[in-house]
């Protein structure tokens, strides 16, 4: 007859080999480490992820692989995991090439033996990361998309709408000065109609990057605001120099020099501009502003286009 104590000692042993199996059989590290955040223990995964053996481990501390984790870092969050049990993060670890692998940590405060340990499942999340570097990417495109007139690539009437209100309500409680450029490009239905529509989507490419490249400041905003009209955004920006981005704005266009053989002014493409700048703070509104400068704009054709009309409210 087998002797009881055999029998169980088998028993445990199989217990003990089969638990060992399973940790090296997961797909996610399994990492041992004292409260000095030297690593006590690794499976194989943590070694096939990370290209460190087990004995390079044992001379290693997480602070080695992580870069994410100085000293100071590592016993705060030993101090925490005391505390509530439990942490989930996300950090950095490199592997032995160097290379930056993305992980999701899942720490467990756990005493054995008399001893504290850091017991940490660690997944390798690249995936997730690529995906979601992806989306993002994705989305932002969509937005860019969403505010981008698709036929001169710079900002379309919708972001235009919603960045002057923003800008109208700054000028309210800032008292900065606000200016904004109404233009249109003289005699384009005459353009399109005797060089087709090709030459004058061309026309109106050419006439947008002029614009936006009048832009002097980083909040400063062109857009294209239906047909042949543009506008600009110019915040904290005074009468004066409004005017000269104006002038500049004229200027180029009509050194884009596109033949423009209906145009009895000049020959070329060229643009009239209203140019209205807030400067009384309270009482201003975008409707305001857009009427101003759209009546300043008539004002700069009546008065035989090409020409740049301004005025302050």
């Amino acid at each position: 007859m087998a002797d009881d104590g055999a029998v169980r000692l088998d028993a445990s042993a199989e217990r003990s080999a089969l638990a060992l199996y399973s940790i090296n059989a997961l797909a996610d590290m399994v990492i041992w480490a004292d409260p000095d955040g030297r690593y006590v223990f690794v499976n194989e995964a943590a070694t096939r992820l990370l290209g460190y053996s087990a004995e390079e481990f044992s001379q290693l501390r997480v602070c080695d692989v992580d870069p994410d984790v100085d000293e100071a870092y590592w016993y705060r969050h030993w101090e925490e995991l005391k505390r509530v049990g439990v942490i989930k993060i996300e950090s950095t670890n490199t592997n032995k090439s160097g290379q930056a692998v993305p992980i999701e940590i899942t720490a467990h405060y756990v005493r054995f033996g008399g001893r504290e340990y850091n017991c940490a499942i660690v997944r390798d999340i690249s995936e997730r990361k690529m995906t979601e570097a992806r989306m993002e990417a994705l989305h932002q495109e969509i937005y860019r998309l969403s505010i981008t007139d698709g036929l001169t690539e710079i900002s379309n009437r919708r972001h235009f709408d919603m960045v002057l209100a923003k800008e109208v309500q700054r000028h309210a409680q800032s008292g900065e000065p606000l200016s904004l450029i109404l233009l249109d490009v003289d005699h384009f239905k005459a353009f399109n109609d005797y060089h087709g529509h090709i030459a004058g989507d061309d026309c109106l490419r050419q006439v947008a990057q002029a614009i936006d490249a009048a832009m002097r400041k980083p909040v400063d905003l062109a857009a294209r605001y239906g047909g042949e009209e543009f506008v600009c955004i110019l915040p904290c920006t005074p009468a004066e120099e409004a005017r000269d981005i104006a002038e500049a704005i004229r200027t180029a266009i009509a050194a884009l020099a596109i033949p423009h053989d209906l145009s009895p002014e000049a020959g070329v493409v060229t643009a009239s501009l209203g140019v209205v700048t807030a400067i009384g703070g309270q009482g201003i509104s975008a409707q305001s502003l857009l009427s101003c400068a759209d009546a300043l704009l008539y004002g700069a054709k009546l008065a035989g286009r090409n020409r740049v009309e301004a005025d302050e409210i």
